[in-house]
């Protein structure tokens, strides 16, 4: 990544109530050209969000892209499942962690309908930040085409941070901010993506606050 100093990135910072979370998202990239972003999901709660896979475990809780750059920047929801359910918090590894969210966002699946991931984990490590820790991780995955590349083979990069919360009766649940761009773009893109998985936070939870797992009936 180039140095923070050589970077003219700027970014915009969104805060969630009612989920409690904050993040920044960047609005220019490295070489300071503009990312036209727009709220294609508004920040909601987990009840009425939008499903990514049939079994609506993981759900989209907000949303931003930008068309133009091929570029989204997505917070999602939901529990821990598979080797995660069946372990305690302390022992996941980062990449452990990492596949497992990965895979719970797919939407591949082989004959045996068995769902597969179809993104790789490049990098995954733990920090911690006031407290509380945190998964960073970088992911390539194969992507749909787009203007950006002349091939018919195309792949997205991102970076990701995924975080735990207890929602009511202490039921673990798992956020992720996943910002991903086509290859082609990773480059210019790579530094600010960094500083956007780096500011995402849990925040105190307020009077506004509905934890995921509370009245799930109430759909709006």
């Amino acid at each position: 990544a180039p140095p923070q100093s050589a970077s003219k990135a700027t970014f915009k910072s969104l805060r969630d109530p009612t989920l409690a979370y904050s993040f920044e998202y960047p609005v220019t990239s490295s070489s300071g050209a503009a990312l036209p972003m727009v709220v294609s999901r508004k920040p909601e709660k987990y009840s009425s969000a939008a499903p990514l896979t049939a079994d609506a475990r993981q759900r989209i809780v907000c949303e931003l892209v930008s068309l133009k750059d091929a570029l989204t920047v997505s917070v999602s929801v939901g529990p821990p499942s598979g080797t995660l359910r069946t372990s305690k918090p302390e022992d996941w590894t980062a990449k452990q962690l990492a596949e497992q969210v990965l895979l719970d966002r797919s939407t591949g699946r082989v004959t045996s309908g068995q769902r597969i991931s179809l993104s790789t984990v490049e990098s995954a490590r733990f920090e911690e930040r006031d407290g509380v820790k945190y998964c960073v991780y970088e992911t390539i995955s194969q992507g749909s085409p787009t203007m950006l590349s002349s091939t018919g083979t195309t792949y997205r990069h991102a970076r990701a941070v995924t975080v735990m919360r207890e929602g009511l009766d202490r039921e673990p649940f798992l956020y992720t901010l996943n910002i991903s761009c086509p290859q082609e773009r990773w480059e210019d893109l790579e530094e600010p993506f960094l500083r956007a998985v780096e500011s995402f936070k849990l925040e105190e939870t307020g009077p506004e606050y509905i934890a995921p797992n509370q009245d799930p009936w109430k759909f709006f």
